[in-house]
C-alpha cells in the first residue's frame, strides 16, 4: 500500500509539473510568435458510461450537469495539419452534485481533413489535471471514495463554417483515476455542446 501510496503521489506531482511547464510563456517549444488565443464555452450532461463507450456511441445520460468556460493558447503548429495548445477551464456542476472545478490540459489538435475548405473541422484530445473543489458526489463509489484531484481527458469535436471566427464543438468532458495512477477513485464523462470562438 505504502508503494502504491508513493507511485500516485509521484504521478500527481509529474503531471501538476508537466501542465505548469507547458501552458507557461516561457515553455521549450519553440514559437516563433505569439500563437492565437480561443475561448469557448459548453455545457454537458453526465452520462454513466465509460469513455471507450461513449466514442463508440452508447450512452446513459443522468440527471447532472456541467457548464465550463475557458481559454487556450496555440503553443505550436506543425504546418496546416497539426496544433498543440494549452488550455485552462473553470466549470460549475449543477444537478447531483454542486461545486466548481478546475482544469488544465495540453491539447493536440488535428485540423486536416478533405472536407475542411466546406466544413472547418479539426479533433482534440488534451490530458491534463482536474482539481475540483468538493469531492464530486456522481464519481463516489461504494468500494472508491471520490477525489479532487484526477486526470483531465478532454475529447474535441469543431465544425464551422470556413474563414469563420468560431466553430460548435462536441466534446467529452472527461475526469480520471488513470486506473489508479492518479488516485484509485473512479471518474465522470459528461456529453458536451457550445462554442468555440478565435480571438
Amino acid at each position: 500500500m505504502k508503494a502504491k501510496g508513493r507511485l500516485r503521489g509521484i504521478g500527481q506531482a509529474f503531471l501538476v509539473c508537466f501542465s505548469l511547464f507547458l501552458l507557461s510563456p516561457a515553455t521549450g517549444v519553440a514559437v516563433a510568435e505569439p500563437g492565437p488565443w480561443s475561448a469557448f464555452v459548453y455545457g454537458g450532461k453526465w452520462t454513466d458510461n465509460r469513455w471507450n463507450e461513449i466514442v463508440r456511441g452508447r450512452t446513459e445520460m443522468r440527471r447532472s450537469y456541467v457548464w465550463a468556460a475557458g481559454a487556450a493558447r496555440n503553443l505550436h503548429n506543425f504546418g496546416d495539419f497539426f496544433s498543440v495548445e494549452g488550455e485552462l477551464n473553470v466549470a460549475k456542476n449543477s444537478g447531483r452534485q454542486h461545486h466548481f472545478e478546475v482544469n488544465s490540459a495540453v491539447v493536440l489538435r488535428w485540423q486536416a481533413f478533405p472536407w475542411s475548405q466546406y466544413v472547418a473541422t479539426s479533433l482534440a484530445y488534451g490530458l491534463g489535471i482536474s482539481y475540483a473543489l468538493e469531492r464530486p458526489a456522481i464519481e463516489d463509489k461504494p468500494d472508491r471514495r471520490a477525489s479532487r484531484s484526477l486526470l483531465f481527458m478532454p475529447t474535441e469535436l469543431t465544425m464551422g463554417p470556413p474563414e469563420a471566427d468560431w466553430a460548435m464543438l462536441l466534446r467529452i468532458h472527461h475526469r480520471s483515476g488513470a486506473f489508479g495512477v492518479i488516485d484509485d477513485a473512479g471518474g465522470s464523462n459528461f456529453i458536451s455542446l457550445g462554442l468555440r470562438f478565435q480571438l
